[in-house]
């Protein structure tokens, strides 16, 4: 009886690509294997993402920049990506150079520290790229709906700091991956990857890139799991990984310390006595990638998702075609507050729209009549709770206001 309550469990779970195509956010087509198509509402929920990550990046003090997609093999050669990864990257002859799509942002952002002098004074000196266009050639076969892509955009960011930076960076970091994961309602522990044994560098400085990342951990006094030998081929780096409510464990937000590329790339800045030395580059992104955190989320939460996430926020109904004028008016004041709103104005019954809205997941339906209009209120449902009954408009609008100001 439990294996088939099991197995019932496991057919019935959420699929992202379903929900996008019932929600009407993506899709897929053969012309470009390994890409996703957004649609207007899907757009919606990749900008909000994009916006919350670039708000918690300007109060950190990041810079944004923006790379090239297509560079030269030379560069993924001084990066050692050539070496490691280049059976994962899209090649290219162009006349006599052979030239990458890139696989990750992390060497073009080095070329843009190295572009001029750096003081201690210059440090930290932390740049976002959270627009940054990826592709990786992944094993055939194993590219599948938006968790693993040939093309995605990751929010990738880079901070070069002294080793004396790196304690207090490290715990930052932490503290926002915990703060996002939170947001949506995930479960979040921690992985400490160490020294694989296909690794480029010196021991010396992998002793003290991992020594660097446990200090962090331990006093930003979270626990830790350590996942020997799991580490990329430049440094130790901390998963923080969650699990979902399907009882999933995914790896979200990396966190990697690199003593590697400073070296490969000559990176300098001048300390306070004149001296010349090597900073530390902290790789870090919170959300990973935006196509597989979308995903990821939609089935977490079964396409339900919160207030300032939702492609269409209020959807505004009216009883009889004599009530439009008043829904109108409804509209122009969620407009005017900020909010995303259709009115179904549509000649179908009142109960097929309620009904089309809990489909479509809208978290809030206001109805109107005559004795709304007359009241200057609105019949208010909200997902997830049903009829909340009538409610003055203006106090409808502060409801929503404190939803969306606490991103809940």
């Amino acid at each position: 009886m439990k294996e088939k309550t099991l197995r019932q469990a496991q057919g019935e779970k959420p699929d992202h690509r379903k929900l996008g195509e019932q929600l009407d956010l993506f899709s897929f087509h053969d012309v470009s294997p390994g890409a996703v198509f957004w649609h207007p509402k899907g757009m919606v929920i990749y900008k909000e993402l994009e916006k919350l990550i670039r708000e918690e990046n300007e109060k950190m003090g990041y810079g944004e920049v923006s790379t090239p997609i297509l560079v030269k093999k030379e560069l993924w050669e001084k990066s050692g990506h050539w070496e490691k990864f280049k059976d994962n990257m899209f090649q290219f002859q162009i006349g006599n150079e052979a030239q990458g799509l890139k696989p990750m942002n992390c060497p073009e952002a080095h070329l843009i520290f190295a572009s001029r002098i750096r003081s201690y004074q210059d440090l930290p000196l932390r740049l976002a790229e959270p627009t940054g266009r990826l592709h990786r050639k992944e094993v055939s076969g194993s590219v599948g709906g938006l968790f693993r892509l040939y093309q995605f955009t990751q929010d990738d960011a880079h901070i070069y700091c002294s080793p004396e930076q790196i304690e207090k960076e490290i715990s930052s970091l932490l503290k926002l991956a915990l703060k996002i994961h939170k947001m949506f309602g995930f479960k979040s522990f921690f992985r400490l990857a160490t020294k694989p044994d296909e690794a480029l560098g010196s021991p010396r400085l992998w002793e003290k890139a991992e020594e660097a990342l446990k200090t962090a951990l331990k006093k930003s006094k979270v626990k830790y799991e350590l996942r020997e030998k799991d580490g990329t081929f430049y440094g130790p780096k901390i998963d923080v990984n969650v699990t979902d409510s399907l009882e999933r464990e995914w790896t979200i937000a990396t966190v990697q310390i690199d003593f590697q590329v400073p070296e490969r790339f000559a990176l300098e800045y001048v300390d306070k006595d004149g001296s010349r030395k090597r900073p530390v580059v902290i790789h870090r992104a919170m959300l990973g990638s935006f196509e597989r955190f979308i995903g990821i989320l939609l089935e977490h939460l079964n396409g339900a998702l919160p207030l300032w996430l939702s492609p269409e926020q209020i959807w505004i109904i009216p009883i009889a075609s004599r009530n439009n004028k008043y829904a109108e008016k409804v509209a122009a004041e969620c407009n005017e507050a900020g909010f995303r709103y259709i009115v179904k104005d549509e000649n179908e019954t009142v109960a097929k729209k309620i009904r089309e809205g809990e489909v479509q997941k809208i978290p809030y339906l206001l109805v109107v009549g005559d004795k709304e209009e007359k009241a200057k209120k609105v019949s208010v449902r909200q997902r997830g709770k049903g009829n909340l009954g009538q409610m003055k408009f203006d106090k409808f609008l502060q409801k929503v206001k404190r939803e969306y100001d606490e991103r809940g």
